[in-house]
Protein backbone atom coordinates (compact mmCIF):
# COMPACT_ATOMS: atom_id res chain seq x y z
CA UNK A 1 0.00 0.00 0.00
CA UNK A 2 1.39 3.38 -1.01
CA UNK A 3 0.07 6.37 0.89
CA UNK A 4 0.84 9.99 0.10
CA UNK A 5 0.34 12.65 2.75
CA UNK A 6 1.84 15.75 4.26
CA UNK A 7 4.18 15.80 7.20
CA UNK A 8 3.07 18.51 9.63
CA UNK A 9 1.63 20.57 6.78
CA UNK A 10 5.01 20.60 5.03
CA UNK A 11 6.40 18.80 2.03
CA UNK A 12 4.71 15.64 0.76
CA UNK A 13 6.06 12.30 1.95
CA UNK A 14 5.58 8.72 0.83
CA UNK A 15 4.66 5.90 3.17
CA UNK A 16 6.60 2.68 2.59
CA UNK A 17 4.92 -0.15 0.73
CA UNK A 18 3.15 -2.52 3.09
CA UNK A 19 4.77 -6.00 3.09
CA UNK A 20 2.42 -8.74 1.89
CA UNK A 21 2.87 -10.61 5.19
CA UNK A 22 1.19 -7.68 7.00
CA UNK A 23 -1.87 -7.74 4.75
CA UNK A 24 -3.94 -9.74 7.26
CA UNK A 25 -3.59 -11.67 10.51
CA UNK A 26 -3.61 -14.93 8.54
CA UNK A 27 -0.78 -13.69 6.31
CA UNK A 28 1.22 -12.56 9.34
CA UNK A 29 0.93 -15.85 11.23
CA UNK A 30 1.64 -17.82 8.07
CA UNK A 31 4.82 -15.78 7.56
CA UNK A 32 5.87 -16.58 11.14
CA UNK A 33 5.05 -20.27 10.70
CA UNK A 34 2.49 -20.22 13.53
CA UNK A 35 -0.30 -22.79 13.50
CA UNK A 36 -3.88 -22.43 14.76
CA UNK A 37 -3.11 -23.76 18.27
CA UNK A 38 -0.07 -21.54 18.86
CA UNK A 39 -1.92 -18.55 17.41
CA UNK A 40 -4.70 -18.99 19.96
CA UNK A 41 -2.15 -19.26 22.75
CA UNK A 42 -0.32 -16.10 21.65
CA UNK A 43 -3.53 -14.11 21.41
CA UNK A 44 -4.64 -15.11 24.92
CA UNK A 45 -1.67 -16.18 27.02
CA UNK A 46 1.57 -14.82 25.48
CA UNK A 47 2.60 -13.34 28.85
CA UNK A 48 3.43 -16.89 30.02
CA UNK A 49 6.32 -16.88 27.54
CA UNK A 50 8.16 -14.05 29.30
CA UNK A 51 10.60 -14.27 32.18
CA UNK A 52 10.89 -11.30 34.52
CA UNK A 53 14.55 -10.44 35.09
CA UNK A 54 15.86 -7.68 37.38
CA UNK A 55 19.27 -6.29 36.46
CA UNK A 56 21.31 -3.56 38.19
CA UNK A 57 21.77 -0.22 36.45
CA UNK A 58 25.25 1.15 35.95
CA UNK A 59 24.44 4.28 37.96
CA UNK A 60 22.47 2.58 40.70
CA UNK A 61 18.97 1.17 40.96
CA UNK A 62 17.54 -1.72 38.98
CA UNK A 63 15.88 -2.32 35.63
CA UNK A 64 13.13 -4.87 35.02
CA UNK A 65 13.42 -6.84 31.79
CA UNK A 66 10.68 -8.99 30.31
CA UNK A 67 12.69 -11.57 28.40
CA UNK A 68 10.77 -13.73 25.89
CA UNK A 69 11.47 -17.45 25.73
CA UNK A 70 13.44 -18.90 22.84
CA UNK A 71 10.44 -19.63 20.59
CA UNK A 72 8.80 -16.25 21.11
CA UNK A 73 12.09 -14.44 20.56
CA UNK A 74 12.46 -16.30 17.25
CA UNK A 75 8.98 -15.15 16.19
CA UNK A 76 9.71 -11.58 17.24
CA UNK A 77 12.93 -11.51 15.24
CA UNK A 78 10.98 -12.54 12.15
CA UNK A 79 8.36 -9.88 12.91
CA UNK A 80 11.16 -7.32 13.30
CA UNK A 81 12.21 -7.92 9.69
CA UNK A 82 8.71 -6.91 8.56
CA UNK A 83 8.42 -3.90 10.87
CA UNK A 84 11.81 -2.63 9.77
CA UNK A 85 10.40 -2.22 6.25
CA UNK A 86 7.83 0.26 7.61
CA UNK A 87 10.28 2.56 9.38
CA UNK A 88 12.07 5.46 7.70
CA UNK A 89 14.21 6.93 10.50
CA UNK A 90 14.35 10.67 10.86
CA UNK A 91 17.79 12.27 10.76
CA UNK A 92 17.97 13.15 14.51
CA UNK A 93 17.20 9.56 15.61
CA UNK A 94 20.30 7.54 16.49
CA UNK A 95 18.95 4.77 18.74
CA UNK A 96 18.15 1.38 17.17
CA UNK A 97 19.04 2.66 13.68
CA UNK A 98 21.53 0.95 11.36
CA UNK A 99 24.94 2.63 11.06
CA UNK A 100 24.07 4.96 13.94
CA UNK A 101 24.48 4.73 17.69
CA UNK A 102 25.66 6.48 20.81
CA UNK A 103 28.80 7.78 19.09
CA UNK A 104 27.01 9.31 16.08
CA UNK A 105 24.48 10.79 18.51
CA UNK A 106 27.24 12.44 20.56
CA UNK A 107 29.05 13.66 17.43
CA UNK A 108 26.11 15.91 16.58
CA UNK A 109 26.70 18.04 19.69
CA UNK A 110 30.48 18.47 19.64
CA UNK A 111 31.83 21.88 20.63
CA UNK A 112 28.48 23.54 21.13
CA UNK A 113 28.65 25.84 24.18
CA UNK A 114 25.18 24.94 25.49
CA UNK A 115 23.79 21.43 26.00
CA UNK A 116 20.51 20.27 27.50
CA UNK A 117 19.67 16.61 28.17
CA UNK A 118 16.32 15.03 29.07
CA UNK A 119 15.49 11.41 29.82
CA UNK A 120 11.97 10.11 29.19
CA UNK A 121 10.48 8.18 32.10
CA UNK A 122 9.69 4.48 31.56
CA UNK A 123 10.10 4.84 27.79
CA UNK A 124 8.98 1.33 26.78
CA UNK A 125 6.51 1.00 29.63
CA UNK A 126 4.35 3.99 28.64
CA UNK A 127 3.93 2.67 25.10
CA UNK A 128 0.70 0.75 25.51
CA UNK A 129 -1.02 -1.74 23.25
CA UNK A 130 -3.54 0.93 22.24
CA UNK A 131 -0.76 3.27 21.09
CA UNK A 132 1.01 0.57 19.07
CA UNK A 133 -2.28 -0.61 17.59
CA UNK A 134 -3.27 2.92 16.54
CA UNK A 135 0.16 3.56 15.05
CA UNK A 136 0.10 0.35 12.97
CA UNK A 137 -3.42 1.00 11.69
CA UNK A 138 -2.45 4.56 10.74
CA UNK A 139 0.37 3.09 8.65
CA UNK A 140 -2.09 1.02 6.62
CA UNK A 141 -2.23 -2.32 8.44
CA UNK A 142 -5.69 -3.91 8.60
CA UNK A 143 -7.10 -4.09 12.11
CA UNK A 144 -6.62 -7.86 12.42
CA UNK A 145 -2.99 -7.70 11.26
CA UNK A 146 -2.24 -4.90 13.74
CA UNK A 147 -3.86 -6.94 16.53
CA UNK A 148 -1.73 -9.95 15.58
CA UNK A 149 1.48 -7.91 15.70
CA UNK A 150 0.53 -6.62 19.16
CA UNK A 151 -0.19 -10.16 20.39
CA UNK A 152 3.28 -11.31 19.37
CA UNK A 153 5.23 -8.19 20.39
CA UNK A 154 3.56 -6.79 23.56
CA UNK A 155 2.79 -8.07 27.02
CA UNK A 156 1.19 -6.58 30.15
CA UNK A 157 -0.11 -3.72 27.98
CA UNK A 158 3.37 -2.39 27.23
CA UNK A 159 6.43 -2.89 25.09
CA UNK A 160 8.55 -5.46 26.92
CA UNK A 161 12.10 -4.27 27.51
CA UNK A 162 13.98 -7.33 26.32
CA UNK A 163 11.98 -8.18 23.19
CA UNK A 164 13.73 -7.75 19.79
CA UNK A 165 10.72 -5.85 18.41
CA UNK A 166 10.43 -3.23 21.14
CA UNK A 167 13.13 -0.85 19.80
CA UNK A 168 11.64 -0.59 16.29
CA UNK A 169 8.10 -0.25 17.65
CA UNK A 170 9.21 2.48 20.07
CA UNK A 171 10.76 4.43 17.19
CA UNK A 172 7.58 4.04 15.14
CA UNK A 173 5.44 5.30 18.02
CA UNK A 174 7.88 8.20 18.63
CA UNK A 175 7.78 9.23 14.97
CA UNK A 176 5.41 12.14 15.66
CA UNK A 177 7.41 13.16 18.73
CA UNK A 178 10.54 13.41 16.57
CA UNK A 179 8.65 15.49 14.01
CA UNK A 180 7.42 17.93 16.66
CA UNK A 181 10.81 18.25 18.37
CA UNK A 182 12.53 18.77 15.01
CA UNK A 183 10.10 21.60 14.28
CA UNK A 184 10.69 23.08 17.77
CA UNK A 185 14.48 22.86 17.33
CA UNK A 186 14.38 24.43 13.87
CA UNK A 187 12.26 27.34 15.12
CA UNK A 188 14.75 28.20 17.88
CA UNK A 189 17.96 27.20 16.05
CA UNK A 190 18.78 24.23 18.23
CA UNK A 191 20.38 20.90 17.39
CA UNK A 192 18.09 18.03 18.39
CA UNK A 193 18.88 14.31 18.63
CA UNK A 194 17.24 11.33 20.30
CA UNK A 195 18.82 8.05 21.35
CA UNK A 196 15.93 5.88 22.61
CA UNK A 197 14.75 7.77 25.72
CA UNK A 198 17.71 10.20 25.80
CA UNK A 199 16.87 13.57 24.23
CA UNK A 200 19.56 16.20 23.66
CA UNK A 201 19.45 19.82 22.51
CA UNK A 202 22.55 21.93 21.90
CA UNK A 203 23.20 25.39 20.54
CA UNK A 204 25.76 28.12 20.01
CA UNK A 205 23.53 30.82 21.54
CA UNK A 206 21.83 30.62 24.96
CA UNK A 207 18.83 28.25 24.46
CA UNK A 208 16.24 30.45 26.16
CA UNK A 209 13.34 28.67 24.41
CA UNK A 210 13.98 25.57 26.54
CA UNK A 211 13.23 27.30 29.85
CA UNK A 212 10.43 29.38 31.29
CA UNK A 213 12.50 31.95 33.25
CA UNK A 214 15.91 32.41 31.68
CA UNK A 215 18.90 30.08 31.72
CA UNK A 216 19.23 27.93 34.85
CA UNK A 217 22.46 27.34 36.73
CA UNK A 218 24.45 24.55 35.03
CA UNK A 219 23.67 21.18 36.55
CA UNK A 220 20.47 19.38 37.38
CA UNK A 221 17.32 21.25 36.38
CA UNK A 222 13.84 20.88 37.83
CA UNK A 223 11.25 19.80 35.29
CA UNK A 224 9.01 22.75 36.17
CA UNK A 225 11.73 25.07 34.83
CA UNK A 226 11.15 23.80 31.30
CA UNK A 227 9.28 26.02 28.87
CA UNK A 228 5.57 25.43 28.41
CA UNK A 229 6.09 24.85 24.69
CA UNK A 230 8.64 22.06 25.19
CA UNK A 231 6.67 20.43 28.01
CA UNK A 232 3.54 20.50 25.84
CA UNK A 233 5.28 18.80 22.93
CA UNK A 234 6.38 15.92 25.18
CA UNK A 235 3.05 15.61 26.99
CA UNK A 236 0.87 15.68 23.86
CA UNK A 237 2.97 12.86 22.44
CA UNK A 238 2.35 10.71 25.51
CA UNK A 239 5.77 10.86 27.15
CA UNK A 240 6.88 12.02 30.59
CA UNK A 241 10.15 13.54 31.72
CA UNK A 242 12.24 11.66 34.29
CA UNK A 243 12.54 14.50 36.85
CA UNK A 244 15.94 13.42 38.18
CA UNK A 245 17.47 13.25 34.68
CA UNK A 246 17.17 16.78 33.35
CA UNK A 247 20.59 18.38 32.93
CA UNK A 248 21.90 21.67 31.57
CA UNK A 249 25.53 22.49 30.72
CA UNK A 250 26.91 25.91 29.86
CA UNK A 251 30.12 27.03 28.12
CA UNK A 252 32.39 26.18 31.07
CA UNK A 253 30.72 22.90 32.04
CA UNK A 254 31.58 19.36 31.06
CA UNK A 255 29.10 18.20 28.44
CA UNK A 256 27.97 14.60 28.10
CA UNK A 257 25.71 12.98 25.52
CA UNK A 258 24.83 9.29 25.89
CA UNK A 259 27.74 8.85 28.28
CA UNK A 260 30.35 10.51 26.05
CA UNK A 261 32.09 13.84 26.57
CA UNK A 262 31.60 16.31 23.69
CA UNK A 263 33.34 19.51 24.85
CA UNK A 264 36.08 19.35 22.18
CA UNK A 265 35.48 16.07 20.38
CA UNK A 266 33.64 12.88 21.19
CA UNK A 267 35.62 11.32 23.99
CA UNK A 268 35.34 8.82 26.82
CA UNK A 269 35.04 9.83 30.43
CA UNK A 270 38.35 9.36 32.22
CA UNK A 271 36.62 7.36 34.92
CA UNK A 272 35.60 4.74 32.34
CA UNK A 273 39.21 4.11 31.29
CA UNK A 274 40.34 4.14 34.94
CA UNK A 275 37.75 1.50 35.84
CA UNK A 276 38.95 -0.78 33.03
CA UNK A 277 42.54 -0.31 34.16
CA UNK A 278 41.58 -1.13 37.75
CA UNK A 279 39.70 -4.29 36.67
CA UNK A 280 42.71 -5.50 34.70
CA UNK A 281 45.00 -4.79 37.67
CA UNK A 282 42.73 -6.71 40.02
CA UNK A 283 42.61 -9.66 37.63
CA UNK A 284 46.41 -9.68 37.30
CA UNK A 285 46.83 -9.42 41.09
CA UNK A 286 44.25 -11.98 42.26
CA UNK A 287 44.38 -14.35 39.35
CA UNK A 288 41.61 -14.94 36.82
CA UNK A 289 39.58 -17.47 38.84
CA UNK A 290 39.46 -15.39 42.04
CA UNK A 291 38.80 -12.10 40.23
CA UNK A 292 36.00 -13.62 38.17
CA UNK A 293 34.36 -15.18 41.23
CA UNK A 294 34.47 -11.82 43.03
CA UNK A 295 33.00 -10.01 40.03
CA UNK A 296 30.13 -12.45 39.52
CA UNK A 297 29.28 -12.38 43.21
CA UNK A 298 29.33 -8.57 43.41
CA UNK A 299 27.13 -8.02 40.32
CA UNK A 300 25.05 -11.21 40.54
CA UNK A 301 25.85 -12.23 36.98
CA UNK A 302 27.07 -15.22 35.00
CA UNK A 303 29.06 -13.04 32.59
CA UNK A 304 32.76 -13.86 32.44
CA UNK A 305 35.46 -11.28 33.06
CA UNK A 306 36.77 -11.91 29.57
CA UNK A 307 33.41 -10.93 28.08
CA UNK A 308 33.07 -7.85 30.26
CA UNK A 309 36.62 -6.57 29.74
CA UNK A 310 36.52 -7.29 26.01
CA UNK A 311 33.27 -5.37 25.67
CA UNK A 312 34.63 -2.33 27.51
CA UNK A 313 37.88 -2.33 25.54
CA UNK A 314 35.96 -2.64 22.28
CA UNK A 315 33.93 0.39 23.33
CA UNK A 316 37.14 2.38 23.93
CA UNK A 317 38.31 1.31 20.46
CA UNK A 318 35.02 2.37 18.86
CA UNK A 319 35.19 5.84 20.40
CA UNK A 320 38.93 6.59 20.11
CA UNK A 321 40.28 3.99 17.71
CA UNK A 322 42.71 1.12 18.12
CA UNK A 323 45.67 3.53 17.80
CA UNK A 324 44.63 5.34 21.00
CA UNK A 325 47.55 4.94 23.43
CA UNK A 326 45.47 3.99 26.52
CA UNK A 327 43.62 1.38 24.45
CA UNK A 328 46.89 -0.07 23.14
CA UNK A 329 48.29 -0.34 26.67
CA UNK A 330 45.14 -1.91 28.13
CA UNK A 331 44.64 -4.25 25.15
CA UNK A 332 48.19 -5.61 25.56
CA UNK A 333 47.43 -6.42 29.21
CA UNK A 334 44.14 -8.05 28.19
CA UNK A 335 45.93 -10.16 25.57
CA UNK A 336 48.41 -11.35 28.20
CA UNK A 337 45.50 -12.49 30.38
CA UNK A 338 43.52 -14.04 27.52
CA UNK A 339 46.06 -15.11 24.86
CA UNK A 340 43.61 -17.41 23.06
CA UNK A 341 41.38 -14.55 21.89
CA UNK A 342 43.56 -11.44 21.59
CA UNK A 343 42.22 -7.98 20.77
CA UNK A 344 43.62 -6.31 17.64
CA UNK A 345 46.05 -3.45 18.25
CA UNK A 346 46.78 -0.91 15.52
CA UNK A 347 49.94 1.19 15.09
CA UNK A 348 50.26 4.53 16.83
CA UNK A 349 49.37 7.74 14.98
CA UNK A 350 53.04 8.36 14.28
CA UNK A 351 53.58 4.82 12.97
CA UNK A 352 50.51 5.14 10.74
CA UNK A 353 51.74 8.45 9.35
CA UNK A 354 55.14 6.95 8.52
CA UNK A 355 53.46 4.37 6.27
CA UNK A 356 50.65 6.57 4.95
CA UNK A 357 52.64 9.62 3.71
CA UNK A 358 54.91 9.20 0.66
CA UNK A 359 57.26 11.15 -1.59
CA UNK A 360 55.99 11.51 -5.17
CA UNK A 361 58.35 12.81 -7.89
CA UNK A 362 59.14 12.75 -11.60
CA UNK A 363 61.66 14.36 -13.94
CA UNK A 364 60.08 16.99 -16.19
CA UNK A 365 63.39 16.90 -18.14
CA UNK A 366 66.90 15.66 -17.51
CA UNK A 367 67.72 18.45 -15.07
CA UNK A 368 64.46 19.33 -13.34
CA UNK A 369 62.79 17.08 -10.79
CA UNK A 370 59.22 17.90 -9.73
CA UNK A 371 58.51 16.72 -6.21
CA UNK A 372 55.69 16.72 -3.73
CA UNK A 373 53.87 14.64 -1.13
CA UNK A 374 51.13 12.05 -1.53
CA UNK A 375 49.23 10.12 1.12
CA UNK A 376 46.73 7.32 1.52
CA UNK A 377 43.31 8.33 2.82
CA UNK A 378 40.85 5.77 4.18
CA UNK A 379 37.95 5.18 1.78
CA UNK A 380 39.55 7.25 -1.01
CA UNK A 381 43.02 5.96 -1.90
CA UNK A 382 46.26 7.70 -2.85
CA UNK A 383 45.92 11.49 -2.96
CA UNK A 384 48.04 14.52 -3.83
CA UNK A 385 47.63 18.11 -5.04
CA UNK A 386 46.85 18.50 -8.75
CA UNK A 387 49.67 20.98 -9.35
CA UNK A 388 52.27 18.48 -8.09
CA UNK A 389 51.82 16.27 -11.18
CA UNK A 390 50.24 18.71 -13.65
CA UNK A 391 53.41 18.70 -15.83
CA UNK A 392 53.73 14.91 -15.86
CA UNK A 393 53.93 13.90 -19.56
CA UNK A 394 50.91 11.94 -20.87
CA UNK A 395 51.35 8.21 -20.37
CA UNK A 396 54.26 8.70 -17.98
CA UNK A 397 54.34 7.74 -14.32
CA UNK A 398 55.76 9.32 -11.18
CA UNK A 399 57.96 7.54 -8.66
CA UNK A 400 56.43 6.83 -5.27
CA UNK A 401 58.44 5.95 -2.19
CA UNK A 402 58.93 6.65 1.49
CA UNK A 403 62.19 7.07 3.42
CA UNK A 404 61.43 4.20 5.81
CA UNK A 405 60.42 1.88 2.95
CA UNK A 406 63.81 0.29 2.39
CA UNK A 407 64.45 2.00 -0.95
CA UNK A 408 61.47 0.39 -2.71
CA UNK A 409 59.93 2.52 -5.44
CA UNK A 410 56.48 2.19 -6.95
CA UNK A 411 54.56 3.82 -9.79
CA UNK A 412 51.84 6.45 -9.49
CA UNK A 413 49.73 7.80 -12.35
CA UNK A 414 46.86 10.33 -12.42
CA UNK A 415 43.36 8.86 -12.41
CA UNK A 416 40.27 10.37 -14.04
CA UNK A 417 39.32 11.73 -10.63
CA UNK A 418 41.38 14.91 -10.70
CA UNK A 419 40.38 18.56 -10.53
CA UNK A 420 42.68 21.53 -11.25
CA UNK A 421 40.14 23.97 -9.78
CA UNK A 422 40.14 22.16 -6.43
CA UNK A 423 43.87 21.39 -6.91
CA UNK A 424 43.27 17.76 -6.03
CA UNK A 425 44.22 14.50 -7.70
CA UNK A 426 43.49 10.86 -6.83
CA UNK A 427 46.22 8.55 -8.12
CA UNK A 428 46.43 5.04 -9.45
CA UNK A 429 49.33 3.08 -7.97
CA UNK A 430 50.93 -0.36 -7.70
CA UNK A 431 51.77 -0.31 -3.98
CA UNK A 432 50.84 -3.66 -2.34
CA UNK A 433 48.21 -3.30 0.38
CA UNK A 434 50.69 -4.71 2.90
CA UNK A 435 53.10 -1.82 2.29
CA UNK A 436 50.96 1.13 3.34
CA UNK A 437 48.47 2.34 5.92
CA UNK A 438 45.72 4.94 5.51
CA UNK A 439 44.93 8.05 7.51
CA UNK A 440 41.32 8.51 8.67
CA UNK A 441 39.01 11.35 7.62
CA UNK A 442 38.07 13.94 10.24
CA UNK A 443 34.86 13.14 12.16
CA UNK A 444 34.15 16.50 13.80
CA UNK A 445 34.18 20.10 12.52
CA UNK A 446 37.38 22.05 13.14
CA UNK A 447 37.37 25.51 14.70
CA UNK A 448 39.64 28.54 14.59
CA UNK A 449 42.75 28.13 16.81
CA UNK A 450 42.54 24.31 16.79
CA UNK A 451 45.93 22.63 16.74
CA UNK A 452 47.01 20.99 13.49
CA UNK A 453 50.04 19.21 12.04
CA UNK A 454 51.12 19.35 8.38
CA UNK A 455 52.83 16.14 7.25
CA UNK A 456 55.08 15.88 4.20
CA UNK A 457 58.50 16.12 2.62
CA UNK A 458 59.49 19.76 2.01
CA UNK A 459 62.57 20.07 -0.25
CA UNK A 460 63.16 16.34 0.20
CA UNK A 461 66.67 14.92 -0.04
CA UNK A 462 68.17 11.49 0.74
CA UNK A 463 68.30 10.91 4.48
CA UNK A 464 65.34 13.18 5.28
CA UNK A 465 62.51 11.82 7.39
CA UNK A 466 58.83 12.70 7.43
CA UNK A 467 58.42 16.34 8.46
CA UNK A 468 55.79 17.22 11.06
CA UNK A 469 55.00 20.93 11.21
CA UNK A 470 52.78 21.97 14.07
CA UNK A 471 50.49 24.96 13.99
CA UNK A 472 46.88 26.02 14.30
CA UNK A 473 43.92 26.98 12.16
CA UNK A 474 43.84 30.70 11.42
CA UNK A 475 40.57 30.70 9.51
CA UNK A 476 38.63 29.60 6.45
CA UNK A 477 38.22 30.94 2.94
CA UNK A 478 36.35 30.07 -0.24
CA UNK A 479 38.07 30.71 -3.57
CA UNK A 480 36.35 29.88 -6.88
CA UNK A 481 33.83 27.83 -4.93
CA UNK A 482 36.54 25.73 -3.24
CA UNK A 483 36.69 25.59 0.57
CA UNK A 484 40.13 26.31 2.00
CA UNK A 485 41.77 26.32 5.42
CA UNK A 486 44.35 28.92 6.43
CA UNK A 487 46.90 27.49 8.86
CA UNK A 488 50.00 28.76 10.63
CA UNK A 489 52.29 25.84 9.69
CA UNK A 490 54.64 26.80 6.83
CA UNK A 491 53.64 24.74 3.79
CA UNK A 492 56.93 24.88 1.85
CA UNK A 493 57.61 23.46 -1.61
CA UNK A 494 57.52 19.68 -1.50
CA UNK A 495 54.91 19.49 1.24
CA UNK A 496 52.19 20.25 -1.34
CA UNK A 497 49.70 17.39 -1.57
CA UNK A 498 50.46 16.24 1.97
CA UNK A 499 47.85 15.84 4.70
CA UNK A 500 47.00 18.44 7.32
CA UNK A 501 45.75 16.54 10.37
CA UNK A 502 44.14 17.41 13.70
CA UNK A 503 45.34 16.28 17.12
CA UNK A 504 43.77 12.86 16.53
CA UNK A 505 45.70 12.47 13.26
CA UNK A 506 42.50 12.72 11.23
CA UNK A 507 42.86 14.45 7.88
CA UNK A 508 41.22 17.89 7.76
CA UNK A 509 42.90 19.22 4.60
CA UNK A 510 45.42 18.78 1.78
CA UNK A 511 48.39 21.17 1.60
CA UNK A 512 47.95 23.49 -1.41
CA UNK A 513 50.02 26.66 -1.24
CA UNK A 514 52.53 28.26 1.10
CA UNK A 515 56.13 28.93 1.95
CA UNK A 516 58.04 31.67 3.73
CA UNK A 517 57.43 34.17 0.94
CA UNK A 518 53.69 33.55 0.80
CA UNK A 519 51.29 35.67 2.83
CA UNK A 520 49.00 32.72 3.55
CA UNK A 521 49.46 29.00 4.10
CA UNK A 522 46.44 27.30 2.50
CA UNK A 523 45.08 23.76 2.49
CA UNK A 524 42.04 22.44 0.63
CA UNK A 525 39.35 21.18 3.02
CA UNK A 526 39.05 17.39 3.00
CA UNK A 527 35.32 17.74 2.20
CA UNK A 528 36.34 18.85 -1.31
CA UNK A 529 38.35 15.67 -1.72
CA UNK A 530 35.42 13.53 -0.61
CA UNK A 531 33.23 15.24 -3.23
CA UNK A 532 35.84 14.52 -5.90
CA UNK A 533 36.03 10.88 -4.82
CA UNK A 534 32.26 10.52 -5.29
CA UNK A 535 32.18 12.09 -8.75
Amino acid sequence: MLCIGREGGGAPFTMPTLPKALGSANDFYAYLGVGAGERKFLEKHAFHRYKRVIVPKRRGGTRVLMVPDRRLKFLQRKAHQLLNQLYRPRTPVHGFVKQKGAISNANEHQRRPYLFNIDLRNFFGVISRRRVLGMLISMGLPDDAAEAVCSVCLTANQLPQGAPTSPILSNLVAYRLDRDLMKFAKTYRLKYTRYADDISFSSYAPPLALFNAGLPIPGRVKSDQLSVELSTVLATNGFEIAPDKVWFAGPKSRKEVTGLVVNEFTNLKRSFVRNVRAALYKTEKLGLAAAQSAYQKKYTTNATLEQVLRGRLEWIAQVRGRSFDPYRTLAKRFNNLFPNSPLPILPTHEETAERAVWVVEFFADEDNCAQGTAFFLAGVGLVTAHHVLEKLPPGAHADLYRPSGGGNKFKATPSKRSCPIRDLMILEHDVPTTDYLSLPVVTSPEQRDDKIVALGFPDYGPGDQLSRRGGQIYGRATKHGVKLLEVSAILSDGISGGPVVNDQHQVIGIAKKGGIEERKQLAVEVSELLKLADE
